[in-house]
């Protein structure tokens, strides 16, 4: 017979438990909005009724999903739970928590090793019940069950309108759709035409959205800005030739994975609805785009090999863009890698080579290493300065409180790293490679021409940036050594 241990978790008395809450909606509708609404305040009103609670907050996410990949305050929450900054998590039921079983189980044993329990209110259950693992697996596969067929009954409505000729469309540049009537909407419906005759004329998508841009034309969700993306799209769209092609994809779901695949079972109806281009000119388009793909076997270049490995490493804070690289070649005597960017009106070309950039990495590690003892105060006074924003209870908010106990995890998660950091700092003389710069420093920010901020790779995704020390050394910069300043964050 098996051996079943069962984990208590363990509270020094007097001690009150951090306790959190947690509220989810699928999605936006005024029901719905009500019903989040109303989690909020329950929640909140349930954890500060008890006398052994301390109340950190209520963390809440709106967006749709059967999988936690794209809840980021629920993802925060665990981080938190996992770190030990919450003791308990209070949810209103266990399809508020997660429908996935795997994930669920899973989160379950992980926080009830770090003795955080979890209270599924509607379910009156504990994560510490010893029976909890049956229960929370019948109960969540009953509700996987559920959406599952939830899901199937709406794919079944969706087959059978379009077995039946049904418009599964309602918004679309050009057109106003009510129900199954489509009214050529002229103001927009010229700019399709515009955009389809530029493309049959070999204008780049560049200059179409400089030429939308000029006209003050607005996306029909009213934004200025007008993306390829959108407008190969448009190109593509059978609609605007009076077609309409129902059921081209659909959503596969398999192993929690779903995928976007073609649909074999596509319903075409020719002469839908009226025109805004001719059946030739879209054709046309089609055969032009045939032709100029670059999807082509023998032409097509995987993005793994066309991005550099300096991709999204240095950016330039005036331009608001990341730099690119490129082997300059002067008079085409010698070689000077270089990476370089332009503002959005292609001017103020901001720069930095390669062997500059070495330079300030150097120095900047360099530093890091003597000053590892003053690092270490630094963070101390930060992990300060956050305990006295949780315990001010009188002048913070929860909300204030859930970031303070953000900050806190993260620089303690720093500081107990730093010590390994800067160990691997020792042991190298000086570093070559993108490959070894990018193991050191996250990112290099170019605030100016002779101004940079350093960002180094504590902490992997750490958004933070908290100031450690500024710097000074002497480069190269076009044909004269100058002093520059650069400030290091963690």
């Amino acid at each position: 017979m098996n051996r079943v241990d069962v984990i208590k978790v363990i509270h020094k008395p007097g001690v009150k438990k951090k306790v959190v809450g947690y509220a989810r909606v699928s999605t936006s509708d005024e029901h719905q909005d009500s019903s989040y609404r109303v989690q909020l305040t329950e929640l909140e009103k349930s954890i500060k009724s008890n006398p052994s609670y301390e109340f950190i907050g209520v963390f809440k996410d709106r967006k749709s999903g059967t999988n936690t990949k794209h809840r980021s305050e629920f993802n925060i929450m665990i981080d938190l739970a996992m770190a030990g900054e919450i003791d308990v998590i209070i949810t209103k039921s266990i399809t508020r928590f997660a429908r996935n079983i795997l994930d669920t189980i899973s989160l379950v044993r992980s926080l009830k090793q770090k003795n955080v329990e979890i209270i599924f209110q509607k379910e009156n259950i504990s994560s510490l019940d010893p029976q909890m693992e049956f229960i929370l697996s019948v109960l969540a596969m009953h509700a996987e069950e559920e959406s599952k067929n939830n899901s199937e009954n709406t794919k079944w409505s969706v087959k059978r309108k379009i077995h039946n000729g049904g418009n599964l469309t309602s918004h679309i540049f050009g057109y106003r759709i009510k129900g199954e009537s489509w009214e050529v909407f002229e103001p927009e419906a010229k700019i399709v035409r515009m955009l389809f005759d530029m493309y049959l004329s070999k204008v780049s998508y560049k200059m179409m959205i400089e030429k939308l841009h000029q006209l003050q034309i607005k996306t029909f969700t009213g934004k200025d800005k007008w993306h390829q993306g959108t407008i190969e799209q448009m190109l593509q769209n059978e609609k605007y030739a009076g077609h309409m092609a129902l059921g081209k994809t659909y959503i596969f779901d398999g192993s929690s994975l779903r995928t976007k695949r073609i649909n074999q079972d596509e319903h075409f109806i020719l002469n839908h609805h009226t025109p805004i281009i001719s059946p030739e000119t879209f054709s046309a388009a089609i055969n032009l785009r045939a032709k100029r793909t670059r999807n082509e076997l023998k032409n097509y270049v995987p993005a793994s090999e066309r991005v550099t490995p300096f991709y999204q490493f240095v950016y330039s804070a005036e331009n608001q863009r990341y730099l690119k690289y490129v082997v300059e070649r002067p008079k085409g005597k010698y070689e000077i890698p270089t990476l370089y960017c332009y503002n959005n009106d292609k001017a103020n070309r901001v720069m930095i080579t390669v062997n500059n950039l070495s330079i300030l990495l150097n120095d900047c590690l360099l530093n890091t290493k003597q000053r590892a003892g003053d690092i270490t105060s630094m963070i101390n006074d930060y992990i300060s300065s956050c305990i006295q924003e949780i315990d001010n209870e009188l002048t913070t908010s929860a909300v204030n409180k859930i970031e303070s106990i953000s900050k806190r995890t993260i620089l303690v998660q720093s500081k107990m790293k730093l010590s390994n950091y800067i160990r691997s700092v020792k042991s190298f003389k000086k570093l070559d490679s993108i490959e070894d710069m990018k193991k050191f420093a996250r990112l290099v920010e170019i605030n100016d021409y002779n101004d940079f901020s350093i960002y180094l790779n504590i902490l992997n995704g750490n958004d933070n940036g908290y100031y450690l020390f500024d710097s000074e050394l002497s480069l190269k910069l076009k044909y004269s050594i100058q002093k520059v300043k650069y400030s290091v964050f963690l």
